[in-house]
């Protein structure tokens, strides 16, 4: 009879010892898994970042020509540009910040965020804070970098591009799209409705343009928070990484 409750007993161990390890070897499994996609999430995060530094980088040199070319037909061209120059240059200026403007956008990390939530992975980047830190800041600025963009455009098309309509500019403009910006040899004279001196006394324009300018250049300064961030984020991201 001991021999039967002793085997029975015996195979009952057995049965539990199988089903915890089982259950165990389940939840390593399951966490395997999480921790695996965790790491698939940063590294495709490091991708977007590493993207999106770049269009930034690109949009950088978009901006610093529209405010140089700003600048320029504000100041004016002191007799060392042809007739028509600062007009066309206008033409060109309008129809950066209508279109170049928002040509390259950036990538919002949004999603990413909600991916690390969804993925119950926390603690692979609880042990450095640093980058949640950064992922909101960079979350701030991209938000910030979108509402300029946009608003540059709609401010552009609002006001300077009447104002180029106005100084028979449009043309211009038409032709370079046509021509996909290779074919700008036509004759000012054939473009240019009313002279540059009139351009340079309209206060309206030159009061857009300024608006226009100051807006860049906050754009710019969002751009290079926009680089440090994301230097920070990445190298936050690739330490986590090595350590999962």
């Amino acid at each position: 009879m001991k021999n039967v409750i002793g085997k029975y007993a015996f195979e009952v161990v057995v049965i539990f010892i199988g089903i915890t390890a089982s259950f165990l070897f389940e939840e390593w499994r399951q966490n395997q898994e999480k921790e695996e996609k965790a790491i698939e999430i940063m590294e495709s995060m490091v991708i977007e970042l590493e993207r999106n530094d770049n269009y930034a980088r690109y949009a950088d040199t978009i901006y610093f020509e529209l405010d140089s070319a700003i600048q320029l037909i504000i100041q004016g061209n002191n007799g060392n540009e042809t007739d028509g120059a600062e007009e066309m240059l206008l033409a060109d200026v309008t129809f950066g910040l209508m279109e170049e403007i928002t040509k390259n956008r950036l990538i919002n990390i949004s999603s990413f965020i909600r991916g690390f939530s969804s993925s119950d992975q926390l603690h692979l980047i609880n042990s450095n804070k640093e980058i949640i830190t950064y992922l909101s800041y960079l979350e701030t600025v991209l938000v910030e970098h979108e509402n300029y963009t946009n608003d540059i455009r709609a401010y552009a098309s609002l006001n300077l591009w009447p104002a180029i309509y106005d100084y028979g500019l449009a043309n211009y403009l038409v032709c370079k799209s046509e021509s996909e910006f290779n074919n700008y040899q036509q004759s000012a004279s054939n473009l240019i409705a009313k002279d540059i001196k009139e351009l340079k006394s309209d206060h309206g324009l030159i009061k857009h343009l300024k608006w226009s300018q100051l807006k860049l250049r906050r754009l710019i300064e969002i751009n290079q928070f926009i680089h440090k961030h994301i230097k920070n984020t990445i190298r936050e991201l690739n330490k986590a990484i090595e350590e999962a």
